[in-house]
């Protein structure tokens, strides 16, 4: 750990401190699960944020190591301005620190309008918080998800159905292996849970994005083996002359009692001014089992499933595990090709805010040149805080 991110570590430390202080001793203010809340008037403030502290054991190919990181560390500012406007601002402040959520919007009965810099609306797994996912990482096909952009979008939320669209341009910052310059274009998702009850929820979803590229740019996808500190297992490198990208999302998800499962195909079609056109394409099944006994909340307005809340003092416990597959293999450069992921994972929420993960990631690759062909094989563990 850097000495500057100690001090990050350390200010946040303090600032939280007097944050509890001050929900004491100045009206207005409170702390609690949700973060640090001041409310006056018309106007409500919560600070609040996440610490994502990882370390891992990589094998690749037989050469091991340990290594271990910040993952996240981010301050979320969530301000309310009477019954309808709303701003955010998200900063991480890992990997020389990059903005996150960065937008003002406006929040009607059952519709909301916003602009900045946020998350397109495409992808199930994309759309969910880095908070709830059922793994440390998402699955491989997120290499093929939009991703944050700077953009003007609106969700609607109907009965038992959702639909949010806008139109992107290319995210203030990188994100988590996914190259900021994706073009410009729209991205749309629609969601529907037929069935949404307290014992079981039936959940499907249609996401369409289109892109369009300038003179001059490129476009790369790759990916790590669904562990952050393991290397890059596939890459397209830099795909010259592209003209537009159009990807697909089809997602199926359903809870009943404590066992949650889920699914997604996405594909990605490149067309390029100059040579061929590409295509992409990846998906994931996944199970998690609430051993406790608790299930997963599903979220109406975004169409995602959440972590559980534990009925217990000592938390809730989680076993799961994840089948993925991405094909980059028209690309044609040596390290790209297909790679295929088994992981296992277990999870232990503790209250509200607190969460210890360890997964074990098998992952095998088929590179285009067969030299780069690999077996790697993660074993990672996670402290997580957030509020």
């Amino acid at each position: 750990m850097t000495k500057n991110m100690r001090d990050l570590m350390g200010a946040a430390a303090v600032c939280w401190a007097l944050g509890l202080g001050a929900a004491q001793a100045e009206e207005g203010f409170s702390a609690g699960a949700n973060g640090l809340e001041f409310e006056s008037g018309a106007v409500r403030a919560t600070l609040g944020g996440r610490v994502h502290l990882d370390a891992a054991s990589v094998d690749d190919g037989g050469t091991n190591t340990d290594d271990e990181e910040v993952r996240r560390a981010r301050l979320e500012l969530a301000v309310r301005f009477g019954d309808n406007w709303r701003l955010r601002v998200d900063r991480e402040f890992t990997n020389g620190g990059a903005w996150r959520n960065l937008w003002l919007g406006y929040a009607g009965e059952d519709f909301n309008i916003k602009a900045g810099n946020f998350i397109a609306p495409f992808s199930m797994e994309d759309v969910g918080s880095s908070n709830d996912t059922m793994f440390m990482e998402r699955s491989l096909v997120q290499a093929l998800a939009p991703g944050f952009g700077v953009g003007v979008g609106g969700s609607y939320e109907g009965r038992h159905f959702s639909i949010a669209g806008g139109y992107f341009g290319d995210a203030i910052d990188v994100e988590d292996n996914i190259q900021a310059e994706k073009g410009d274009g729209v991205a749309v998702r629609a969601t529907w849970s037929p069935v949404e009850r307290r014992s079981n929820t039936f959940h499907l979803g249609l996401g369409l994005e289109r892109r369009e590229f300038g003179n001059g740019d490129v476009r790369r996808i790759s990916t790590g083996p669904e562990a952050s500190l393991a290397p890059t297992i596939l890459s397209t490198g830099s795909i010259a002359n592209p003209d537009t990208s159009t990807g697909y999302n089809l997602e199926a998800a359903y809870s009943v009692g404590p066992v949650l499962l889920q699914g997604q195909f996405v594909s990605t079609e490149l067309q390029r001014s100059v040579g061929a056109d590409l295509g992409f394409d990846g998906y994931y099944a996944q199970t998690g089992w609430i051993i406790t006994g608790e299930r997963h909340e599903y979220g109406d307005a975004t169409g995602v499933f959440r972590g559980p809340r534990p009925r217990n003092a000592w938390g809730a416990l989680e076993l799961a595990a994840r089948y993925s597959s991405l094909d980059l293999s028209e690309a044609g450069a040596p390290n790209s090709g297909e790679a295929d992921d088994v992981t296992a994972g277990v999870n232990w929420y503790i209250g509200r805010n607190f969460r210890l993960a360890a997964n074990y990631v098998h992952s095998e690759v088929d590179a285009i040149n067969p030299a780069l062909d690999r077996d790697v094989d993660t074993v990672q563990a996670r402290a997580q805080v957030d509020f």
